[in-house]
Order: structure tokens, then sequence, then C-alpha cells
């Protein structure tokens, strides 16, 4: 009798898991991006990124948009610093020990930087080996405009190949992430810092059960339970890094700083309720999953708008003289209202013009919205 080989399982080591001090090399980009989601007009977890946002200047705006572009709102430039400042310097506590550390970098340290951020953006969500490597855009002044144009326009910066012209320039690029970064612990960060510190460097980290995966280790110590596609990073994951941080509320921030490392930002204050109340643990929408919702809560807003998706769930696609009548609203403003649907992604058009649910697109926002309220 012939015996079936037996099946083997290959067996993942555990990663290795870990709660770092707060570090303002994490925190200042991290709340340079929320700020930058906000004046995008993106939701964001707490209310001050949107305040900080209405205050600043216009033409701070205007002069940041290029850097805030090609760092990826802010959050390449937090995987570059906690990489780069040294272990044990002043600035991960004190931002005017960490604003000078900034300042002082030399032109090559701020194009590299730039290079990161643009090899990061272009990267994003593409596999490995289909765009450049930060070597490869920092090579030249000509390989970081020619590669920061496409950039530039994804982001809709006005006149990307003119504004490009500012990304080769390290003076320009230092002298308008140091001002954007000025406001925001001006306008923010210079109250909530020394104020949550003392608490952000007691929160408590349990110790980690024998075999303890990624995503466990999140729940464990920020009482959240990381949606579907930070879960996935975190057990995939070779180690797993948690640090509190102001200004997240229910949200979590994962990135990676090298390789395979997963950094975790969350704020202790729901990890703190959780502990009081085992099995109180609540699901954690990640920030930049939380902008995401904001054009389709916007195209949902309208009267009409929700009308007409109304109508489409409940009679599949149609033409739009046929929404007219049903709705009994004139045809342009249907016209008007039905493009502002395609643009949120709620509603598309076949090329025989009959107008559709985006089915996925309305799932996907009221899941969130209801993991974001469990």
């Amino acid at each position: 009798m012939t015996h079936p080989m037996p099946v083997h399982a290959e067996a993942i080591a555990p990663p290795e898991l870990r709660v770092a001090a707060p570090s303002l090399a994490a925190v200042v980009p991290t709340a340079m991006a929320m700020v930058d989601y906000a004046i995008n007009g993106d939701a964001n977890p707490t209310r001050s990124p949107q305040v900080v946002a209405q205050q600043l200047a216009p033409d701070l705006v205007e002069a940041s948009h290029p850097v805030r572009a090609a760092l990826a709102h802010g959050t390449a430039l937090r995987s570059w610093l906690l990489e780069k400042l040294p272990a044990g310097h002043p600035g991960h506590t004190d931002w005017p020990a960490l604003r000078r550390w900034l300042a002082d970098l030399d032109d090559g340290a701020v194009n590299a930087l730039l290079a990161y951020g643009i090899a990061a953006v272009l990267g994003y969500r593409k596999p490995p080996g289909t765009t450049p490597t930060a070597e490869e855009v920092g090579a030249s002044a000509e390989t970081i405009r020619r590669h920061g144009v496409p950039v530039l326009a994804a982001w809709r910066v006005p006149d990307p190949e003119q504004r490009a012209d500012e990304l080769i320039d390290p003076a320009a690029i230092r002298d308008a992430l140091l001002a954007l970064l000025d406001a925001v612990w001006e306008l923010w960060l210079s109250r909530d810092w020394p104020a949550q510190l003392p608490a952000l460097r007691a929160a408590a980290a349990p110790a980690p059960p024998p075999g303890c995966a990624g995503a466990q280790w999140i729940t464990l110590v920020t009482g959240l339970r990381p949606d579907t596609e930070y879960a996935e990073a975190a057990d995939r994951a070779t180690r797993v890094v948690l640090m509190p941080c102001p200004g997240l509320g229910r949200s979590l921030s994962l990135f990676t700083v090298d390789g395979d490392d997963a950094w975790v930002l969350y704020s202790p204050t729901t990890a703190s309720a959780a502990a009081a109340e085992p099995g109180s643990e609540r699901a954690g929408i990640s920030s930049q999953r939380l902008g995401r919702l904001a054009p389709a809560l916007h195209g949902l807003g309208d009267q009409t708008r929700l009308s007409i998706v109304l109508h489409l769930l409940d009679h599949g696609p149609l033409p739009m003289p046929d929404l007219a009548d049903a709705l009994q609203v004139h045809q342009s403003t249907i016209s008007r209202q039905v493009a502002a649907l395609r643009r949120t992604g709620l509603v598309d058009q076949d090329p025989q013009r009959r107008v559709s649910v985006n089915r996925q697109a309305l799932r996907r926002t009221a899941h969130t919205l209801l993991e974001a309220s469990e």
C-alpha cells in the first residue's frame, strides 16, 4: 500500500515585538500629514489638524505644496527621520533641537530626503522593481525634476512642470519644510506635546504571550483591532514596533522604516480604557483610511445626490433622462449631480451612458463607518 507524503506547512517565526518611547521624529511628521489631509479636505481622527489647516497662511500653503507632495503628506519624512535621527538625540523630545538638526542638513541630505519621498510616492501600491529607487531618483537634479513632475501632477499641484524647478533647489525645500513644521508646532504641538508627554511615556505595554502575532500585539497594546490591511502587514513583519503619539484618537497609523519592520503609532487613551474594561477593545480605523471617507460623505451629503444613489440602488442602471423624470429634477441638475458623484467614485457610467451605483465603493464607505462606531 502506498502512503501519501505528509503535507508540511512552513513555520513562520513570531515577530519581534516592542514598544518604543515617544519621539518627535514620528510625531511632528505625523502631525504634518494630518494637517495636509485637512488642507485637502480629507477627514481626520481628531479636530486639531483641521484647526491648524484653517489658520495656516495661504502663502505658506501655496509655498509648501511641492514639498508636501514630494514627501507624501509628511509620511516619507517620518520614516526617513526615524531612520536617520541618531538614538539619544535631544530632537526626539525637544522641537528646537530637532529643528536645528533639520536646518543643518546639507544640500546632499535634503536631496536624499526628497528622493526618498518621491520614490515612495511613485512606488505606492506598485510591484517592486516597477518604479525608480531613491538612489535612482536622487542621482542628479535632472532625475529629481523628471521624477518629481508626475508626483506633483498626481497631487494636483498647479503647473507641475514649472513648480518641479523648486524640487532642485535644496535651500527652497528646506525653508518651505521648516516654515510648515514651525506652523504645525506653534499652532498645535507646542501645547499638546509637553502636556501629553508624561502620559505617552507612561503608556503601559503588556508582555506579549508566547507566539503572539503582530496584529494580536497591536490589539493588546492599543486596545484597538487593526483593520484588515494593517493586520496583514503586521503579521508579515519581522518586527512590530508600537509608539505612543498624540492626536490619533481611535485611529492607528502603520508604516515601515527599514525593510520588514512595521511601526504603529497610537494614542494611549483608548488602550487605558480597554485595560480598565477587559474585552472592550474596539476597531481601530487607520487615519489614511478615515481620510478616504471624505469624498464619499461629501457625495452623499446633498439631498439630490443621495436620492440619485438610492433610486439607482432600487432600480438598477438608468440613463440620466430617466433619472430626471423619476426624481422630477431638471436634466441639467441631474447631469451636474451625477458628475459630482462620479468624481467621488460612488457612481459609474457605462458606454450606453447609463448611470449605476458603484456598490463596492458604497459598501467600503459603510463598513468603515460601522467599524468606526464600534
